[in-house]
């Protein structure tokens, strides 16, 4: 008899997981281009990933993370693209065309080359297609931008890295930045 029970409630566990499953899969996320009114979400949902996420927001404040992300889309070689439910931002991305601004750059296709800054997408949407459809849009811009790839710089131990592989990003070799305070 409790195996029944127990089988019945696994049943229910498992019903109730598929329907959630579902009804996110039924959720619609739209891509849209980043406008300087979405600073503040951006910058939001950015800061739940820190410090595993990348150096972007190090040293800011939210409120200069804010004016940082104005400041960058209002300069024609700086782009984002953000998804939304219901209005709501559930993730971005940020990227910037390197060529003309490839100083520091050591690898020979860099002014060929839009740097992706940031790619972000919330934990509770991940799974369906979210961080794809920003790519897509990232890869659609550096096209129409005249350029042949895109670049991402991560580290070795971010939980990302998988997924970016997966995406066809591949290593251009490993580099160390060193830094001395003086």
């Amino acid at each position: 008899m409790t195996f029944q029970v127990t089988g019945y409630l696994m049943e229910r566990r498992n019903v109730a997981t598929r329907e959630a499953e579902q009804d996110m899969a039924e959720t619609f996320y739209e891509i849209r281009r980043m406008v300087a009114d979405d600073a503040e979400a951006v910058v939001e949902l950015s800061q739940l990933f820190e410090p595993v996420s990348t150096t972007l927001w190090r040293g800011l404040d939210a409120k200069e993370g804010v004016d940082w992300v104005q400041e960058r889309l209002s300069l024609p070689e700086w782009a984002g693209f953000v998804a939304e439910v219901d209005a709501d931002l559930i993730g971005f991305a940020i990227c910037k065309d390197m060529n003309d601004d490839t100083r520091g750059f050591i690898f020979p296709q860099a002014n060929e080359t839009v740097h992706l800054l940031y790619l972000a997408v919330d934990e509770a949407f991940r799974g369906h297609g979210v961080a794809r459809s920003l790519l897509a849009e990232c890869e659609k811009l550096a096209l129409a931008w005249g350029r042949s790839g895109l670049l991402l710089d991560i580290a070795n131990d971010n939980p990302a890295l998988r997924i970016y592989e997966r995406f066809g990003f591949e290593e251009l070799g490993s580099l160390v930045f060193l830094r001395k305070s003086l």
